[in-house]
């Protein structure tokens, strides 16, 4: 509110408008970095709402109505109805049947038929962010150990106001699929990819107060709502990785993603946070929603990579009696252990273990009775550890 007065107290001139206003987003920023510095939520929020307000030249509290081309707070009223005891948002506006919508809008006093139609082209060209899936991960394992450097995956799509026809969600779009480890081909095209694609920018942002209009941008962060304070500092982002118009100007509603890196708990166990995705140039097109990031012990996920070793190097399993095959399961063992060692040494071959110990081997003990020695001592730890 500090903001509002000290803006209200020096314009005087049209071109005053034009210079406070981005004094005033200056100062706005600079509470944003202090409010960080604290982790208030609550204070980053208001700091966040205050810039949408700034942009989009709104009093704190107004209708997301007054967005839209010559909607002034008395049409906003008219639309919303009386008793209303929330304002619509743009979005709310848009999914009203257009008979009624008209209705409410179009009339003496109201708007005419050609500042509807420029009103309602503006609303269904606004990029709303709508998520479609939220997830934790760790690249290259299934599970998050406590400490590991987790990625929080956001798939959205951008569905402006009032869209139709709206295609389904791919599953495949809704995943994000590491390279197989070791697979060096597939990060290389991955990167490739990566850096031969050109960021997508959306459509720029009218600020009635600004010399230019401004390119939107969103920041993604999660809460302890507990607390009120903030777990996962603010992610910014300001493109996407695919087109959000086809050749025509249609939206394509390509589903976008967003990632952030940040350390796990160091303590397994469920974490409850609230995700926060605000766009800071229009109002009323926040997201909020809860996600739980699980952390298993570290040794569940020991017990899945020695479960994974004692697979073919090719992906299948190893037949067990009851599979009708003829491996004993003191052979699996054995198998283990030396997939272990050789995991552990960094080779990839069957015989190159065996070659590096008679090259280290000084003393001319038989080279293969030590390694049988050292499969049997993991054969032991992986019962101790069962």
């Amino acid at each position: 509110m500090f903001l509002y007065t000290f803006c209200s107290t020096i314009i005087n001139t049209a071109v005053e408008k034009l210079e406070v206003a981005p004094i005033a987003l200056q100062l706005n920023e600079a509470f944003t970095s202090i409010a960080l510095a604290y982790g208030n939520t609550k204070a980053v929020l208001s700091a966040y709402h205050t810039s949408q307000n700034l942009i989009q030249a709104l009093l704190p509290g107004a209708s997301p109505l007054l967005q839209l081309p010559y909607f002034t707070s008395l049409i906003a009223h008219a639309v919303e109805g009386e008793g209303a005891r929330t304002h619509f948002s743009i979005q709310d506006f848009m999914h009203i049947p257009v008979d009624q919508r008209k209705k409410r809008a179009i009339a003496p006093g109201l708007l005419t038929e050609s500042q509807y139609n420029c009103a309602v082209t503006i609303a269904s060209q606004l990029p709303v962010l709508q998520v479609e899936k939220t997830f934790f991960k760790v690249v290259g394992e299934r599970f998050i150990t406590p400490s590991s450097l987790v990625q929080f995956v956001v798939k959205a799509r951008i569905i402006p106001p009032g869209s139709v026809n709206i295609p389904d969600v791919k599953e495949a779009d809704l995943e994000d699929i590491d390279p197989a480890e070791g697979d060096l081909d597939a990060l290389r095209a991955q990167k490739d990819d990566q850096s031969a694609g050109k960021p997508i920018q959306p459509s720029l942002a009218h600020a009635p107060y600004f010399a230019r209009d401004r390119s939107p941008r969103w920041h993604v962060f999660l809460a302890d709502s507990k607390q009120g304070k903030i777990a996962v500092p603010p992610f910014t982002f300001s493109t996407f990785d695919k087109p959000l118009l086809d050749e025509s100007g249609k939206p394509t509603f390509n589903v976008q993603t967003l990632k952030m890196q940040f350390g796990a708990p160091p303590q397994a166990g469920r974490y409850t946070f609230v995700m926060h995705l605000i766009c800071d140039s229009y109002v009323g097109m926040d997201t909020k929603m809860e996600v739980t990031l699980v952390v298993e012990e570290a040794s569940k996920a020991e017990d899945m990579d020695e479960e994974d070793e004692i697979s073919e190097p090719d992906g299948g399993k190893f037949p067990s009696r009851g599979d009708g095959g003829s491996v004993s399961n003191d052979r699996l063992d054995t198998i283990a252990g030396q997939m272990r060692t050789l995991k552990s040494g960094g080779l990839s071959g069957v015989t190159k273990p065996k070659k590096r110990r008679q090259e280290d081997s000084s003393d001319g003990s038989d080279t293969e009775g030590d390694v049988d020695s050292e499969t049997e001592t993991d054969t032991d730890t992986d019962t101790d550890e069962e």
